[in-house]
């Protein structure tokens, strides 16, 4: 049964912004969000107020189109940003268990964003399932944890004016709902809970990669600012990896049609040359000449041009060959920080996870956040 009730919900009850939980947008989506629950209620945000309700398990759909303000699909309710709980705790969004309740807002773009405030150590124990295997060892998931934390940490103090804390993709740390969570995950955050790496007292900005492939990237030239614990650390614990080696090819017209949208104009790609490499080794500018122009890119313009998945990390050779182009590289991701399966190769060679996080953000120390 639906229903429309003119009455305010407090939203206090809810501890936004208390200190132990996190605010992660968990959907960015355009056109339409699907949320299903267990007597599911729609709020609007600002005044608390209910708009509708249904009194049995059920679905709503938020849509927006663009320039205009977000609305429920079916009954006539519009608001510039909505509240959405469910009874039992936990609601669905675009098919994924999460904790209720559920904020959404408009976004750019004509989108729809879906910010779930949760506490930070359950998005822990989601979080870590979806970096790296449940059945590496306890000391590499430890320190998995403890990186997650710190970095959560650091940009929740970092963005405490946005609508967010962290995004759930690749952008910032995945994250995909409260169904990734296990015994092993909770063991993981419950032994390391409150801990974080800190560098003269501050929370650091603790990234991390999948596979450097022997050595990490040290932060200058990657990203604004100083990280003087982000340096470059040798590695030689990740060669058990299947990301340690990769290859790609592609041919010179798909090569030219897949840097179209950075501004490379022309039919085929003619030529690929590197400038310039960093200290360990990877691509920091390369030259890319097509039939009608050149084009002067870094290797983190041109790995994300090409696409994560494909160009897996800046260190790699190039060649051509009748109209193909090959790439041989190492590693999988940045090469910053923390190297999860070199994590996982310390803790199998019996180093528990303090020592493994001084190896990877040298100069740090691992404090106990105060609650």
């Amino acid at each position: 049964m639906i229903f429309f009730l003119a009455s305010t919900l407090s939203l206090d009850s809810f501890a936004w912004g208390s200190e132990g939980t996190i605010r992660v947008c968990i959907a960015r989506r355009t056109g339409a969000l699907a949320v299903q629950g267990r007597d599911l209620a729609l709020y609007d945000l600002p005044t608390g107020r209910l708009l509708w309700k249904i009194q049995r398990k059920g679905s709503l759909v938020l849509k927006r189109e663009k320039g205009s303000p977000l609305f429920l699909e079916g009954p006539k309710v519009t608001a510039r940003s909505f509240l959405v709980t469910a009874a039992g705790g936990t609601l669905e969004v675009q098919g994924r268990r999460h904790y209720s309740p559920l904020k959404v807002f408009p976004g750019p773009n004509g989108e729809i964003w879906a910010i779930n405030e949760l506490p930070m150590e359950n998005y822990l124990a989601g979080l870590v399932n979806c970096e790296v295997p449940l059945l590496w060892p306890m000391e590499a998931l430890k320190a998995q944890v403890v990186a997650a934390r710190t970095y959560a940490t650091y940009q929740k103090g970092n963005r405490s004016g946005e609508l967010f804390d962290v995004d759930s993709t690749v952008a910032d740390q995945v994250y995909e709902g409260m169904e990734k969570e296990d015994d092993r995950a909770h063991q993981a955050v419950r032994e390391t809970a409150g801990e974080i790496l800190v560098y003269n007292g501050n929370p650091i900005f603790s990234v991390y990669h999948a596979c450097c492939g022997g050595r990490t990237e040290p932060a200058e030239g990657f990203w604004a600012g100083e990280y003087p614990y982000l340096k470059s650390v040798p590695c030689s614990l990740c060669l058990d990896s299947p990301h340690f080696l990769w290859n790609y090819q592609i041919s010179k017209e798909n090569f030219a049609k897949t840097l179209l949208p950075v501004g490379l104009w022309g039919s085929q790609i003619l030529d690929i040359a590197i400038s310039q490499r960093t200290e360990s080794k990877r691509v920091a500018k390369l030259i890319i000449q097509s039939d009608k122009e050149r084009m002067v890119l870094s290797g983190k313009e041109f790995r994300q041009a090409m696409g994560y998945d494909f160009i897996r990390s800046t260190h790699f050779i190039v060649k051509r060959e009748n109209g193909t182009f090959f790439f041989s590289g190492l590693g999988w991701g940045h090469g910053i920080g923390l190297c999860q399966w070199g994590a996982r190769g310390m803790a199998e060679a019996g180093e528990n996870y303090p020592s493994i996080l001084r190896h990877y953000y040298p100069g740090t120390q691992l404090r106990r956040k105060s609650p």
